[in-house]
């Protein structure tokens, strides 16, 4: 029972320092600037530029400015030819997870990962595809932004490196990624409406590497987003008023990147409350949070289910992998 107990303190509990307030700032600059003033010109097309600055800024603070860019301008090319063409997002997802099997291969799967992040909004019916020249100058004008900022303020190779994955590992990472992929897109094209990016967005997320920690931050991010939820909930039973929407919305953003670090359930609650509270500016809340709870558990349910059938051919073949990837440190 005390272990029991202590397991559940463990995922919920703060682990390390939090983001200095200083690198906050830096991450709401590279990353928030360019949706922010492209929405504000152009309306709600500017929101691809979000698409952008996001996995460009992550990406290049895992491997720096030329892999980020190859990595974000991938990205933006496969979502420009998946976006309002579900058939053709279709034949694309599989692809783009052998793409990150291949990348882990080679110690490059985090920005890889980080990537496919965004691609999953380019599935849903949220950005018109009838101006895509537009949408992708509007891309790369964001991308550069978030690279020269994340480049001027020292942020590039801040996350660690990465150990290539080993062969049999990198095929079967591949093939789970392919898969799911494939399945989280058309689940979340058929059956979640237009919001059903969520089920492979959140699939991604929950693929991130370490393998090894698939479990606990599955829970983490379950507890989060019911603890996002609910506060979203309340704020909406106070008052459904724009001003405060966008106000709470606007700062639970850098608060989620201030946790990220150091707590993965906050962060995953703030990050939850800021993307219903601004999402709820052109959407019926209550249809909102059902779908973000729906889309999570069931995003969650198969990619456990895929992790562990991908382990299961793992120990069969190569048990010594499975060894290392529950032992990183031996």
């Amino acid at each position: 029972m005390v272990g029991m107990i202590e397991k559940a303190k463990a995922l919920i509990a703060t682990n390390g320092a939090p983001m200095p307030w200083a690198t906050v700032a830096i991450t709401c600059a590279a990353i928030a600037v360019p949706p922010l003033v492209a929405i504000l010109t152009m309306g709600r097309v500017g929101a691809v530029a979000f698409l952008a600055s996001l996995p460009a800024h992550l990406a290049a603070k895992d491997e720096g400015v030329p892999l980020g860019a190859l990595v974000t301008l991938f990205i933006g090319m496969a979502g420009i030819l998946s976006l309002g063409d579900p058939e053709m997002a279709l034949i694309v997802a599989p692809l783009l997870g052998m793409m990150a099997g291949i990348c882990g291969h080679f110690g490059f799967a985090r920005p890889a990962i980080r990537g496919l992040i965004t691609w999953t909004v380019f599935t849903a019916p949220i950005i018109s595809p009838d101006d895509k020249p537009l949408l992708l100058l509007l891309y790369i004008a964001a991308m550069a932004w978030s690279l020269a900022v994340t480049r001027i303020f020292g942020q590039t190779h801040t996350t660690g490196e990465e150990e290539p994955e080993r062969d049999e590992y990198a095929l079967v990472f591949g093939t789970v990624m392919a898969v799911g992929l494939f399945l989280s897109v058309f689940v979340g094209g058929r059956f979640f409406g237009e919001h059903g990016f969520w089920f492979p967005l959140t699939f991604v997320v929950l693929c991130l590497p370490p393998h090894g920690e698939l479990f606990s931050r599955t829970m983490k991010r379950t507890i989060g987003t019911v603890l996002g939820t609910a506060v979203a909930f309340g704020i909406a039973l106070i008052s459904h008023a724009p001003w405060l929407v966008l106000t709470v919305g606007a700062l639970s953003l850098p608060l989620a990147f201030r946790f990220l670090p150091s707590n993965y359930t906050i962060f995953t609650a703030l990050l939850t409350v800021s993307v219903l509270e601004l999402l709820a500016l052109a959407s019926e809340f209550n249809q909102l949070a059902m779908e973000r709870l729906t889309t999570m558990g069931a995003a969650a349910v198969m990619t456990l289910a895929l992790g562990a059938l991908g382990a299961g051919c793992l120990w069969l073949w190569k048990p010594d992998t499975i060894r290392a990837l529950q032992n990183p440190a031996d």
